[in-house]
């Protein structure tokens, strides 16, 4: 009895997760309204930074090499680094001059970074960027045309994995899949609802007065960009998403490095939705759906994917060893959500992968190849980083940056002003 509720059990969850990715992959293919046309806007660019000196330089020029946006600040912030890189700042101050403000802290973390240069930002939209993260010369501008809808906080734009000699390509292909489906099939289904739940800290643009009315980034937790972004959702307003807003970012290219980040994003994701819960469900609705939705999918549901990869055929085939005349039902349920899994797998791959092949192709970025280890590595590094968060939370175990020592492998010196990133 017990083998055949686990059966069930495993089976109803893998096909329920599928079923949402088609509803998922149905809106995303759907044609997306591009923003009105703005006027050329003033903007300040935030740039928090722990030991980047590898890559700050390069960060620093692209945001300078931006067209139709007028830069009133490029601000940068050293939260207590111990390399070169307030050297680095001080260096691009002497070459940009006064636009360039340098900020330096002491060690308090990511949000408290950027609450500190929140303070010197000085028009009604800022974007911040990672510093390991370099945007092409329109992201800015095409990030800013969406603030013409007054009841948009926050614009997400398009992350593209930009290492060119990763360590382990497996890796590095298991990313790029990863960001392809996240940006052209989680985000662009959101957008259709303006409840993008993650403008990440790589790059977004943001309503200055919304973020300060909000109390700024929210400290205390791994996941500051999640939780700024549920914040706002939790207020009242919405955030979208701007696929032409391209930007390359590197990504860790070894399985070490991958299991630090995801266990930190694990980690900061649910340190977020156990903060917003009582805000969300209070507020019910659409909020707390959205909620339970995060909540699930995110914090969750990882947690069975490593055990239920295992137990789903052990269970079928115990299940059939000791009652023979199951056989029919079970082949019939099990062949049936590997079908369904599979054909999810396949076109949401080839949706995803379509609408960004031509932006790697002009990027002149490592050709992927998608075997079974990049296939597995996500899921499988993401259910046990899972695990691990759900224990650093019940234990009370804080963190900080955590961050991964940069290969500075990311260039866009290769692309093209104009092309295919001008294309939308």
């Amino acid at each position: 009895m017990a083998i055949s509720i686990l059966f069930v059990v495993l089976t109803a969850l893998s096909v329920s997760s599928a079923l949402q990715g088609f509803v998922l992959l149905a809106v995303a293919r759907r044609p997306v309204r591009g923003p009105q046309e703005g006027h050329r806007r003033r903007v300040s660019v935030i740039v928090p930074c722990f030991n980047e000196e590898k890559v700050l330089s390069k960060t620093i020029d692209s945001i300078f090499a931006s067209r139709g946006v007028e830069l009133d600040r490029v601000i940068c912030v050293d939260d207590g680094s111990n390399d070169g890189t307030l050297k680095v700042m001080l260096e691009a101050q002497q070459q940009y001059g006064d636009v360039l403000l340098v900020l330096s802290q002491s060690n308090h973390g990511k949000a408290a970074a950027l609450n500190h240069a929140l303070k010197a930002v000085g028009t009604e939209f800022f974007v911040s960027v990672d510093a390991d993260t370099q945007v092409l010369p329109d992201t800015l501008a095409r990030l800013l045309a969406h603030f013409t809808d007054p009841l948009v906080a926050a614009v997400s734009g398009q992350m593209i994995v930009g290492n060119r000699h990763p360590a382990q390509a497996f890796v590095y292909a298991a990313q790029v899949n990863e960001y392809e489906a996240a940006n052209n099939i989680e985000r662009r289904a959101f957008a259709h609802w303006q409840r993008i739940t993650v403008i990440p800290g790589a790059i977004g643009a943001f309503r200055h007065s919304a973020v300060v009315e909000t109390g700024g980034y929210p400290e205390g937790t791994l996941a500051e960009d999640a939780h700024l972004t549920l914040a706002l959702l939790l207020n009242g307003h919405r955030t979208t998403h701007e696929a032409s807003a391209t930007v390359l970012t590197e990504g860790p290219d070894t399985m070490a490095g991958l299991r630090r980040q995801r266990v930190r994003w694990a980690t900061g994701k649910t340190q977020v939705l156990l903060r917003v819960a009582g805000p969300a469900l209070r507020r019910g609705g659409l909020a707390a759906t959205l909620w339970l939705y995060l909540l699930w999918n995110n914090s969750i549901l990882p947690l069975v994917w490593l055990p239920g990869a295992v137990l789903l055929p052990l269970s079928a085939v115990t299940l059939v060893l000791r009652n023979p005349e199951t056989v029919t039902w079970v082949a019939t349920a099990y062949l049936f959500t590997l079908a369904l899994n599979y054909g999810h797998f396949v076109l949401s791959r080839r949706f995803a992968r379509s609408l960004d092949a031509a932006s790697r192709a002009a990027a002149g970025l490592v050709e992927v190849h998608t075997g079974i280890r990049a296939t597995v590595a996500i899921p499988f590094v993401g259910s046990l980083a899972m695990w691990v968060a759900w224990a650093r939370i019940l234990t009370r175990q804080h963190g900080g940056w955590d961050k991964l020592d940069r290969s500075g492998d990311v260039e866009t010196q290769a692309l093209s002003s104009k092309g295919v990133f001008d294309a939308d």
